[in-house]
């Protein structure tokens, strides 16, 4: 059954013009000697490349770092700075834009960033994340809470739970960041619970192992104090194939999420919006000005809704060849990639 959509291709397809590119600046990249090896590329971040080494946060000033704001074509988000070959989340900014939070890996921490005096902070480890494998931070749009993936000690003083992955959340009080609090959920299994995401009215999404090779998008609704038995969305939203990483827009008007099926790479990001009784729309990919031929994952939406933010582990000017499972780098580009698929706006 056809339960997904595909914007028309070129005649010429650009993947393999992308593919081609990717090619020579490797071949050209190891007779100069700089290409670095898949461990250094994965556990040490971007080997240097031109005027991109050593830059830090020093001077950045404004609004999103004082970066160029992206147009209809994603763009890699501050390099050298947030993007350093080592990301595993979005960048996700508080609604008054005086916080950044995003996830990085080896050690793998939730890092934060904060507007001083107008200028902004090195990137720090965030003060709830202390020292367990923290993964997949996921700010919710009024800045309020934060949820996240961790093998942190279910109880104070005890162990960290191996491989496992549980949801816990952190809610912001007037001293700041409250202690980590347990998501209890009624699932089958906590193996690799990833992927958070809250909607607008405290609704959670996340991604789930189901089979050995695959993973599968749920919801909980909250329920009094605590959340409901988690639902499996089932079709259109999730295939034979995993997916995974949702982002639900605050008025609950459509889900990002990415996928594996009829992706152009390793797993690309997909829209579906809430139709009129309440069912999700058939996914729609968001094409070529969005999606690589490689991982692209981890979609959210900037407070006033302008950027959408994202990870993926293409080749960039910071890394000559793709990055090597697992992190990637900051990606954005502007929310009418999103907008202009809305059924009322293209006719469907």
């Amino acid at each position: 059954m056809n339960i997904w959509m595909m914007p028309t291709r070129n005649a010429v397809p650009l993947t393999a013009v992308i593919v081609l590119i990717a090619v020579q600046s490797v071949v050209a990249g190891r007779a100069r000697g700089q290409i670095h090896s898949q461990t250094e590329l994965r556990e040490q971040g971007c080997p240097p490349v031109g005027d991109q080494t050593g830059r830090s946060a020093q001077g950045l000033a404004g609004e999103y770092l004082g970066q160029r704001p992206p147009g209809d074509t994603a763009e890699l988000f501050a390099p050298s700075v947030v993007s350093t070959c080592k990301e595993h989340s979005a960048a996700m900014f508080t609604p008054d834009g005086m916080e950044l939070y995003f996830g990085r890996l080896f050690p793998a921490a939730i890092y934060v960033m904060r507007q001083v005096d107008g200028v902004w902070t090195e990137p720090e480890v965030a003060p709830f994340s202390d020292g367990n494998n923290d993964l997949y931070p996921f700010l919710s749009a009024d800045g309020r809470f934060l949820v996240y993936s961790s093998n942190r000690p279910l109880e104070p003083g005890g162990e960290a739970v191996g491989r496992q992955l549980y949801l816990w959340i952190v809610e912001r009080t007037a001293t700041g960041w409250s202690e980590p609090t347990l998501l209890d959920l009624a699932v089958d299994s906590p193996v690799r619970l990833g992927g958070p995401a809250l909607a607008g009215d405290g609704t959670l999404y996340f991604s789930q192992r189901v089979a050995s090779t695959s993973q599968d998008i749920f919801e909980a609704r909250r329920e009094g104090e605590a959340y409901g038995t988690p639902r499996n969305l089932g079709p259109p939203i999730n295939s034979n194939q995993p997916e995974h990483s949702p982002y639900v827009a605050p008025d609950g008007s459509y889900i990002l999420f990415s996928s594996f099926y009829r992706s152009q790479g390793r797993s690309d990001l997909f829209v579906s919006f809430r139709a009129d009784d309440g069912s999700w729309t058939r996914p729609i990919n968001l094409g070529e000005r969005v999606n690589s031929p490689w991982k692209d994952a981890f979609p959210y939406v900037s407070p006033e809704g302008k950027y959408l933010f994202f990870n993926s582990n293409r080749p960039s000017v910071l890394n000559e060849s793709p990055i090597p499972e697992g992190p990637g780098n900051m990606y954005w580009v502007d929310t009418s990639v999103i907008e202009d698929l809305r059924p009322a706006r293209n006719g469907q």
